[in-house]
């Protein structure tokens, strides 16, 4: 007789149950999930389609989903990137999600950036890196960033544009 292996407590109904209420807080997260789910499918190819400056435009300029804090794009994208679209799981993706999706408050500047990171040894290859601030402040930057090994070769808005989001 052959037994069935015992499921993870994750694997279960009941751990499904509980991620879903720590992951969908108020009614409208279950929809606001749904717009990250969708844009963060579409963005690879958006991305093959569209010349980097015109994407960031339209990202920039797309309406905003109401008041919706950093910690609420972070909640509602992390079970996308580490379930249902691992692949996706980039810094570029995570950057240009946040950008899409983060409220930065009333006058207060939201840029993404892009950077490269140099390698080590001559043979080493650059490695690219992006990530958003606002208002200067670094938000969820990766660690090559934080630690000052990146150079910047790109932003979007540039400091002559109009930075202001809607």
């Amino acid at each position: 007789m052959t037994s069935v292996p015992a499921l993870a407590p994750r694997d279960t109904l009941r751990g499904l149950l509980q991620r879903m209420h720590r992951t969908f807080l108020v009614p409208g997260d279950v929809v606001l999930a749904l717009q990250i789910g969708w844009f963060l499918h579409r963005l690879p190819r958006r991305m093959a389609r569209t010349a980097l400056p015109q994407l960031l435009d339209q990202l920039r300029q797309s309406r905003r989903p109401g008041y919706c804090p950093l910690e609420r794009v972070l909640r509602l994208r992390g079970p996308w990137l580490s379930r249902v679209l691992p692949s996706h799981n980039t810094c570029y993706v995570r950057a240009l999600c946040v950008y899409r999706f983060l409220t930065p408050g009333l006058g207060r500047i939201m840029r993404v950036h892009f950077g490269v990171e140099p390698g080590v040894d001559p043979g080493d290859r650059l490695r690219g890196h992006a990530w958003v601030t606002v208002d200067g402040e670094l938000l969820e930057a990766p660690e090559p960033v934080v630690a000052g090994r990146v150079k910047e070769i790109y932003s979007h808005p540039n400091a002559g544009e109009n930075p202001v989001t809607r």
